[in-house]
C-alpha cells in the first residue's frame, strides 16, 4: 500500500482483498492499526508491504516507491489462467523474478506474461490495460491473475471491459497502461520493441487516481 501524504488510496479495498484472502478479523484490525501509524510518521511517499500468515504477527516493511515512468513490456511465458493461487497476493515472488530478469534480457522494463496457448495476464507487479484502434478500452478478466484493487477502480472510471486478449491482439493495440496501488497508473510505451500511441484517458486517469483518498 502506498502511503502519502497521510492516505492509503482506496484503503477499505485493500482491507476487503485481505478479508477474500483469508485474513482473519483480528489480523485485519492489525492492519488498519498499523496503517494508521504509518499514515501518521511517514515524512516522505513509502509502500509498505503487510506480511500475514496464519499464527504469526502481522508485520509491515517498507520500502521507496518506484516512480510511474513509462515502460516497455515484453511478452514472457509465466500465464495460467486455470492458477487461481495467483488471484492472491503471496509472498513468494520467485516466479515475478524469474519474469523480470527474462523481460530485462528481451530489452524491456517488465515482462507482461502469456500463458503456453497465447493468453495475455497481467505483468509481474501490475494490472494490464489495452486500447485499441476503435478506443475501446479492455483488460484480461480476472482468472489466474490479481484482482488488483487500483485494477478495479480504474476499470470502472475509464469504463474498461474484461476481455480474453491474445498475442496477436496486441498488434491492434495503438494504446496501453497498467495501474499498481504503489505507482498509480503507468503508460506503456511498446511492447515486444513495437512503439505505442497514447491516449488522453490514460493522464486523465493518473490525475484522478493522484486526487483518490
Amino acid at each position: 500500500m502506498l502511503v502519502e501524504d497521510g492516505r492509503i488510496r482506496l484503503f477499505d479495498r485493500h482491507l476487503l482483498r485481505l478479508r477474500r484472502s483469508g485474513a482473519s478479523p483480528r489480523q485485519i484490525s492489525t492492519v488498519r492499526a498499523l496503517a494508521g501509524t504509518w499514515r501518521q510518521t511517514a515524512t516522505r511517499p513509502v509502500v509498505v508491504r503487510f506480511d500475514i500468515a496464519a499464527g504469526t504477527p502481522v508485520g509491515s516493511r517498507p520500502r521507496t516507491p518506484a516512480p510511474p515512468d513509462p515502460v516497455r513490456l515484453a511478452t514472457v511465458p509465466g500465464f495460467d489462467p486455470t492458477d487461481d493461487a495467483r488471484e492472491h497476493k503471496r509472498a513468494d515472488r520467485a516466479w515475478a523474478e524469474r519474469a523480470e530478469a527474462r523481460a530485462v534480457e528481451a530489452g524491456a522494463d517488465a515482462p507482461l506474461l502469456v500463458s503456453p496457448d497465447g493468453l495475455v495476464g497481467e505483468t509481474s507487479r501490475a494490472s494490464f490495460f489495452a486500447i485499441d484502434a476503435a478506443g475501446r478500452v479492455s483488460t484480461p478478466p480476472v482468472a489466474g491473475i490479481l484482482p488488483g484493487v487500483t485494477r478495479e477502480w480504474a476499470r470502472g472510471a475509464i469504463r474498461a471491459d474484461e476481455v480474453a486478449l491474445r498475442t496477436h491482439d496486441l498488434a491492434a493495440v495503438r494504446a496501453a497502461f497498467l495501474t499498481t496501488a504503489g505507482r498509480g497508473i503507468v503508460p506503456v510505451t511498446a511492447i515486444d520493441g513495437r512503439p505505442l500511441g497514447t491516449d488522453p484517458r490514460v493522464e486523465q486517469l493518473a490525475v484522478a487516481w493522484s486526487l483518490l483518498r
